[in-house]
């Protein structure tokens, strides 16, 4: 074997020591005893062991020294084999004392710092004899004391407890177990059989005992090994406190927040080599699903290895279990790299196997070395600060065996509330997009009653007045020019002087212009005696406030039409509801459009807001309600368009037949056209608010009272206008109209209360 001491690529790390460290490595489990305590020897370990990370190329061999009987009568082999063996018989000798000192650290104030560091060196807790005692991968270093009363009552009877809906899953489950471990030699078929339904016991005893919590495939190759490792008595009471303080976020009702511990993969990478996280850019991390999920048990099938592993994962917080994987992953990064990036396929499948066989103590070593030197909060891309602040990566920061029950219970449930905001919140933005064209007229429409409203308050005018001040600021000398104006505005009409005639004296500084001045008559316009031709070419510009002409383009075109006030548009609500005199009177040859818009925009609101709600009163509730937002979209294209289409149409066919044209006859603007439609919709809105009712008949009868009392309203409005017209045209003309307003009534009654 070679040690290679260059640095071949981004993530190769040297080693500097013989084969005589590496013994001390490989058997570190009993010479940390020898030398004074585990504590001490977990110190030598940090000092002799430089960056512990192994190259995919370097691996170092567990070194097995076998004991030999050293009292024989002859010995023939060389000196240095006799050495290698009387070695091997004193570290065997001192492999007793690890398992008395990690019995010690057991009791009912167990020594928990110490228990965490015996699982973390090379060996672990020794065999299952002493995890029994100590009752790892389960209580102790769980934070469960078997020892203590108040905690073993949780196992209650689980027969009487009502039935988990994940039970027949898990039925399906227990039937596959005990694939790998034990081996199938070693048990009966009986055996079997009873190790299968005290799986099935533990497992339905949690979950009838926390029913919030939800079974996930995986989980029972979970739950068999703490079976195998402590037994029905005390694996459930154990694998309570594992499910609800460790793998909440694999129980939880999404897998959402178990990719989030994918997603710290790249991270990792990241940190310690980017170029291999480059490489596996296209690659999604959900390889390690299946590993990180189920704690790598259902990947290792050696029961040995997946016991060891326990040991090390349960004495640290749940971040160890992904920096294992990632371990892993650049163990295998020469492999890696010989798969182009651009396979992601591939790299997926390699990925997703984990290499045979595993170096499961060098792994660990190397796990606990990247852990310190990029903890969580230190990764790159705020990888930490996506994760939530209530997921067991970071409840198990700290020390987690504090921690209770309820304390789990209470972190799941705002676990779970925070689900759903973040599902709520990526359903309303995918509803948002879906419906974004008719969103996009909706605010299409509400931006145009931002702006009537900023017309009607006079913002068109403010800003003008703005402008004309900044204009007069730059012109200072407008006197001089207005006089100057008024000079050359004389003399192009005839006026030769213009003289004071004030008969007190002294009062030149006061002049009135009806009594004091006289205008003399010139002769400029005698083309015999004309000193001066007048300047026929000259245009005075003409004042703005003579003149009241505006144009389509302007916003002073269109606030006129919002020109009213709350009272206005109230008093011609109830009018249209009660049509006592006529409305064209009424409005007085000043029709608005702003009680218009947001009448019809109030009925597109309600129509859709009932509309809902008959729509779920009618829905059989066997699934969960979905919103038709169409019906928004399908409100206002249909209140807009006859509001707007119907009155341009009804006024083009006036004005084609000739009513108004006669000198004395009745005349209707579009606007007023406008204005007599928009009113005519008011009914609408009690009529939409009160049509939501399961009862069918009572729908139909709601939608035609609304429907005869706008119709009414219409006619009585529009004959007048109509009969100027000839009979047969004012009949028809008549008859469309109701026909139309027919329509609308029919539509809305079977777009949004069938």
């Amino acid at each position: 074997m070679q040690i290679s001491r260059g640095s071949e690529s981004c993530c190769d790390v040297q080693f500097r020591r013989g084969k005589f460290i590496q013994i001390l490595l490989a058997n570190h489990s009993v010479l940390s005893q020898h030398i004074g305590g585990s504590k001490f020897g977990v110190e030598v370990l940090q000092k002799d062991r430089i960056s512990p990370k192994v190259d995919a190329e370097i691996h170092i061999p567990r070194i097995d020294v076998t004991p030999m009987d050293c009292h024989e009568a002859t010995d023939d082999r060389p000196a240095a084999d006799r050495q290698t063996t009387e070695v091997g018989e004193k570290l065997s000798a001192l492999a007793r004392p690890k398992s008395d000192h990690i019995l010690d650290s057991c009791g009912e104030e167990p020594d928990i710092g110490a228990l965490v560091r015996f699982a973390t060196s090379p060996g672990g807790l020794v065999n299952d004899e002493v995890r029994g005692e100590v009752c790892l991968p389960g209580p102790l270093l769980l934070g469960y004391n078997p020892l203590k009363k108040a905690e073993s009552t949780e196992t209650a009877a689980w027969q009487h407890l009502p039935r988990h809906k994940d039970e027949d899953q898990v039925r399906l489950d227990v039937d596959r177990s005990f694939i790998y471990y034990p081996k199938t030699q070693d048990q009966s078929e009986p055996q079997l059989d009873r190790r299968k339904g005290e799986l099935s016991a533990v497992i339905t005893t949690v979950l009838r005992q926390h029913p919030i919590l939800s079974y996930f495939q995986g989980f029972h190759d979970i739950v068999q090994v703490f079976l195998l490792v402590l037994g029905v008595d005390h694996a459930a009471a154990a694998v309570s406190r594992l499910s609800l303080l460790r793998i909440r976020d694999f129980m939880l009702p999404s897998l959402e927040p178990s990719l989030a511990h994918l997603h710290l993969l790249p991270s990792i990478l990241e940190a310690e080599c980017p170029k291999l996280r480059q490489h596996l850019s296209q690659t999604q991390p959900f390889f390690a699903l299946a590993a990180t999920l189920t704690l790598y048990a259902h990947d290792i099938q050696e029961y040995s290895d997946i016991a060891r592993l326990f040991d090390f994962f349960l004495a640290h917080g749940a971040m160890v279990s992904v920096y294992f994987f990632a371990i892993i992953i650049l163990s295998r990064r020469d492999e890696l790299f010989e798969i182009p990036a651009d396979e992601p396929e591939m790299l997926h499948s390699v990925l997703s196997k984990l290499p045979k066989p595993l170096d499961l103590e060098a792994l660990i070593a190397q796990t606990v070395s990247l852990y310190q030197k990029y903890p969580p909060e230190n990764l790159p891309f705020r990888a930490w600060a996506r994760i939530s602040r209530y997921s067991v990566l970071k409840t198990t920061v700290r020390d987690f065996r504090q921690q209770t029950l309820y304390d789990g219970v209470e972190y799941f449930n705002l676990q779970v509330a925070q689900l759903r905001r973040q599902q709520m919140r990526r359903k309303a933005m995918a509803t948002l997009w879906k419906n974004r064209r008719s969103g996009g007229r909706l605010g299409l429409a509400i931006f145009a009653g931002v702006v009537a409203i900023w017309l009607a308050r006079g913002g068109a005018e403010s800003y003008a007045a703005i402008a004309i001040r900044r204009m007069l600021d730059r012109q200072r000398d407008l006197p001089d020019l207005q006089k100057t104006e008024t000079s050359l505005i004389m003399a192009n009409r005839g006026y030769d002087v213009v003289v004071d005639v004030d008969d007190n004296e002294g009062d030149l500084g006061h002049t009135d212009l009806q009594e004091d001045l006289e205008f003399h008559s010139s002769n400029f316009n005698d083309t015999n005696h004309s000193k001066i031709t007048p300047d026929s070419t000259y245009q005075p510009p003409s004042s703005s406030s003579g003149s009241s002409k505006r144009y389509l383009w302007t916003l002073s075109f269109y606030a006129q039409f919002f020109a009213v006030d709350t009272s206005h548009v109230l008093h011609r609500c109830f009018s249209a509801l009660v049509p006592r005199r006529p409305f064209l009177d009424i409005l007085d040859g000043n029709p608005d459009l702003y009680g218009p818009f947001w009448i019809a925009t109030t009925v597109v609101f309600i129509l859709f807001l009932t509309g809902t709600i008959s729509q779920y009163l009618a829905s059989h509730h066997d699934k969960a309600f979905v919103y038709n937002f169409k019906l928004l979209s399908g409100a206002a294209g249909l209140i807009y368009g006859y509001t707007a289409i119907v009155p341009i149409a009804l006024w083009g066919l006036l004005k084609w037949f000739g009513s108004g044209n006669a000198p004395g006859e009745s005349n209707i603007g579009l606007v007023e056209c406008w204005a007599l439609y928009g009113y005519a919709n008011v009914i609408w809105i009690p009529v939409a608010l009160i049509s939501w009712s399961p009862i069918s008949i009572l729908n139909y009868v709601f939608v035609a009272v609304g429907f005869a009392v706008s119709a009414l309203f219409l006619t009585k409005n529009l004959w007048p206008v109509v009969s100027v017209t000839e009979a047969k045209v004012s009949r028809i003309l008549v008859i469309g109209v109701v026909a139309a307003h027919a329509g609308l009534a029919i539509a809305i009654k079977f777009l949004f209360f069938a």
